[in-house]
């Protein structure tokens, strides 16, 4: 994987360095990309980056919100307990799923789904990223949702600090959280961590038509569950400065990478906020950016969406798209996305490949009787350690409402087809026709939680 502490290379579109560096070199980096010159590298740094907001303003979304906010799609996030309570989520339409899936002890009663306590930090942190109507507490600024008009369904998975075996009455506690949300509507699943899911539940949401956006880590490597699963997109982390954040994950099976570093949240007292860094972050940007493009769409299907994804990386529209281990296809691009119409390109998930290794294979998405409907866990796609691609991209520049310059992010029938360098499943199911079924608010970026 990148060396994170090695200087950075202002020559490549993906530099990599750490937020470390000074603001000079980050705006050196920035005019690269920008193809500014030299006296403007110094103000060319992402807007609102000291305060954990910089992925709302940096990538246009106020501007965006315009046209869409994501009202008439459904989000599940299968993650903890969660408190909808806060203040940045008054008047989300957020619907925590009772009771959770975890119990003290096997076959016990299941903990509640929501929480005012500290073991609610994480989801309510997803949760606020995703739909946060920006209220902010007190004088402070609040928490800005990529989607706040999306339906919030909540599942939770897991307890911190508590043991979470099958409560009574359910078979298996992650398999059924993501079969109640594909019975509850879910058109995108997010689950911001690594969880024991089965290659068959993701097998069922696919052949449902829903897109299932999971963390692919904070280690340095693509791996846990459900991102080592076929068809499904996994996502790294991305800093202010546009590079990957240290521990981004690696490996040949990553879908993307969006915005996921130093990102605002409420600390768990839920009156003030500090901020934190992982993959779980950038899982919440990208579903609230697919989300964004299928309410504006929704007649297109899961397969389109993840392929007009693909082709609009980096802030520009790309006829042949490329994916490589460190930048999956790229740096997801709310405002690039929103510009094609997704119905344009075929019905193809391009995560989904004809692999004999893969876990679900073709086979049980498409729920041919002859595969076994039993497949084991498995991250087949975790252990990639080749080279990375550090070819350059032209990356359109965008400016956001105070004119501060910023870029990259900015910006049943089945056949099997070539995609990517693989073997891509095609499924022709559209969305509606679905069968089966510590700091304070202006601290500096060095205050931050760490990775999750």
């Amino acid at each position: 994987m990148r060396d994170p502490e090695r200087s950075c290379d202002l020559a490549a579109v993906r530099p990599a360095c750490s937020w470390g560096i000074s603001r000079l070199v980050v705006g050196a980096v920035i005019a690269v990309l920008l193809g500014l010159p030299g006296t403007a590298a110094a103000s060319a740094v992402a807007p609102n980056a000291d305060d954990g907001r910089w992925y709302y303003s940096a990538t246009g979304l106020a501007e965006l919100h315009e046209r869409t906010t994501g009202d008439g799609i459904t989000v599940a996030l299968l993650d903890g307990p969660v408190n909808p309570a806060v203040a940045d989520l008054a008047g989300a339409d957020i619907q925590p799923h009772e009771p959770s899936y975890c119990a003290a002890e096997q076959g016990g009663a299941a903990y509640p789904a929501t929480s005012a306590g500290a073991d609610a930090e994480h989801s309510t942190s997803i949760a606020t990223m995703l739909a946060g109507q920006d209220v902010g507490i007190g004088n402070e600024r609040g928490i800005p949702g990529v989607a706040p008009g999306v339906t919030l369904r909540t599942y939770a998975i897991i307890v911190d600090g508590a043991p979470c075996e099958t409560p009574a009455g359910q078979e298996h506690r992650q398999d059924d959280a993501f079969r109640d949300a594909l019975a509850d509507g879910a058109d995108i699943i997010a689950v911001p961590g690594n969880n024991n899911f089965s290659a068959t539940a993701i097998a069922e949401a696919l052949r449902a038509g829903a897109i299932v956006v999971a963390a692919g880590g904070n280690d340095g490597a693509l791996s846990g569950l459900p991102a080592g699963f076929n068809g499904v997109l996994s996502v790294g982390t991305v800093t202010p400065d546009v590079t990957l954040a240290e521990g981004s994950p690696y490996g040949e099976g990553l879908g993307a990478v969006a915005p996921g570093a130093f990102i605002r949240e409420l600390l768990p007292t839920w009156d003030t906020y500090w901020m934190t860094t992982g993959s779980s972050n950038a899982t919440a940007y990208t579903a609230g950016a697919l989300a964004l493009l299928w309410s504006l769409y929704p007649e297109a299907t899961s397969g389109q969406l993840l392929q007009a994804l693909i082709h609009t990386t980096d802030g520009r529209v790309s006829e042949a798209p490329a994916q490589d281990a460190a930048w999956g296809y790229g740096t997801v691009s709310p405002r690039a996305l929103l510009s094609v119409d997704p119905t344009t390109y075929p019905d193809e998930n391009p995560f989904l490949l004809a692999d004999e290794d893969a876990a679900p294979s073709i086979a049980e998405v498409l729920g041919t009787p002859a595969e076994s409907a039993s497949a084991e866990p498995a991250d087949a796609r975790a252990d990639h350690t080749g080279p990375e691609d550090q070819s350059e991209v032209d990356v359109a520049a965008q400016t956001d409402a105070a004119g501060t310059p910023w870029a990259a992010i900015v910006g049943g029938t089945a056949a099997i087809i070539l995609v990517g360098g693989g073997l891509a499943i095609v499924l022709a199911r559209r969305r509606g026709h679905r069968s089966d079924l510590h700091s304070a608010h202006d601290a500096p970026p060095a205050a931050f939680r760490g990775n999750r």
